[in-house]
């Protein structure tokens, strides 16, 4: 895969999975303020109407001005200024705070006004009762002046849990974001290991062209020897020989195209497509008919060493695996020349027709290895095409089976 589609994926995931945590964020942020703002009303009038119930209690008039303050996020106190019934102080926080469906466990503490120390103090854990411990005793409060305090201490814990829809959507964001984050290192490492594969076929099929140089070399000075067993030997070795170069030579293009280190030109078809009729009508065995109409001005850009083993894949291919015809066709199109190559075998199924042109990839026939390949050919026919601006098709049925190739002219 190209460095470019890659590093735009990668940029493109990062920003979009950033942009939805910072939504995120700020969405939470704001549910929680809301919730904290909601939470400090109904304290402050629960402790207001907690005051006016003591000044019932007492026989007095409500304040007229508000008697409740808010130290800090969660500390409230209110201010009474009058004897304290703690029994019906502890009843009435109760009370008044379960009406207003606050739950949360706290503190309680009642503070004598003019010395500002605490008198009396409590834990309520509202959230489980059955904790309560019996207190004794209360104490009698012989001043009359007393405020008292309240604390929440696990006030935020408790904001968070009362988020509902918004903690399940936090959850799903961090799955999210942790399978996001597990997929890019896998994409990333198969990268690295690509770059490695290709870089290792590389080195290998070049440092094989200098000992298969140096054995043409020498089955040719064997060829030119008198014994008859040496020649026939010699003219084997020289065969496997080609066709094993063959094998290096497509390698290392079809590692020049993925690298898209490919020097294109303008340069004529129409020898390069009749020299290929010319050496594949030498094959015995098959019914051959080839029909090259192409105007004889008619010029493609890209390599010429690569238009030509496109179409000598195809060929070499429809030899391969027709029964007894193969037809090659060229024409001019509009703006354009089209090939076509067919043969009369086996149908490839449809299932298998999306995947042929992959790289290395080979129908599955179980144990038959009739026809010998690496599954490079219909890949290197496929990125030669495309590097030349044209497309393929394929079409195979029970009676033909047929490749054709568009290419623009220049």
């Amino acid at each position: 895969m190209k460095n470019t589609p890659i590093r735009f994926l990668v940029f493109l995931g990062t920003f979009s999975m950033v942009a939805i945590l910072i939504v995120q964020v700020f969405w939470v942020s704001k549910a929680i303020s809301n919730q904290e703002e909601l939470f400090n009303r109904s304290v402050q009038m629960a402790l207001r109407n907690v005051v006016e119930q003591i000044c019932e209690i007492n026989g007095i008039e409500s304040p007229t001005t508000d008697p409740i303050d808010q130290l800090s996020t969660n500390y409230f106190i209110a201010r009474t200024n009058y004897r304290i019934d703690l029994e019906s102080l502890d009843e009435l926080l109760k009370s008044e705070l379960l009406k207003r469906d606050i739950n949360l466990d706290y503190e309680y503490g009642v503070y004598d006004c003019q010395t500002d120390r605490m008198v009396y103090g409590d834990f309520v854990p509202l959230q489980d009762e059955n904790k309560t411990e019996p207190r004794g005793e209360l104490p009698k409060l012989v001043n009359d002046e007393y405020y008292f305090g309240i604390y929440f201490p696990g006030k935020t814990a408790g904001l968070v849990n009362s988020l509902g829809i918004w903690q399940i959507s936090s959850v799903l964001t961090l799955i999210i974001l942790i399978t996001f984050s597990y997929a890019l290192i896998v994409i990333l490492r198969q990268k690295r290991l690509s770059e490695i594969q290709r870089d290792f076929i590389n080195n290998m099929t070049h440092e094989f062209k200098t000992p298969l140089a140096t054995l043409q070399v020498s089955a040719e000075v064997l060829e030119s020897a008198n014994g008859e067993r040496q020649k026939k030997y010699a003219s084997i070795m020289k065969e496997e020989l080609k066709r094993l170069e063959k094998h290096v030579h497509q390698l290392l293009e079809t590692s020049a195209l993925e690298a898209e280190k490919v020097q294109n030109e303008h340069f004529e078809p129409l020898p390069i497509l009749q020299q290929l009729a010319s050496s594949f009508e030498n094959n015995l065995g098959k019914n051959f008919q080839s029909e090259i109409s192409l105007d004889p001005s008619s010029k493609l850009i890209g390599d010429p060493i690569i238009f030509e083993t496109i179409v000598h894949n195809l060929l070499d291919n429809a030899f391969k695996y027709g029964k007894s015809e193969v037809s090659f066709i060229t024409r001019n199109m509009d703006k354009g020349i089209e090939i076509s190559v067919s043969n009369d075998g086996a149908a490839i199924p449809k299932k298998e027709q999306k995947h042929i042109f992959q790289r290395f990839y080979r129908i599955n026939q179980g144990d038959r290895h009739d026809v010998k390949g690496f599954g490079l050919g219909l890949y290197f026919v496929k990125q030669g095409v495309k590097n030349m601006r044209g497309k393929i098709d394929l079409h195979s049925d029970d009676q033909v089976t047929v490749f054709k190739i568009t290419l623009p002219t220049a």
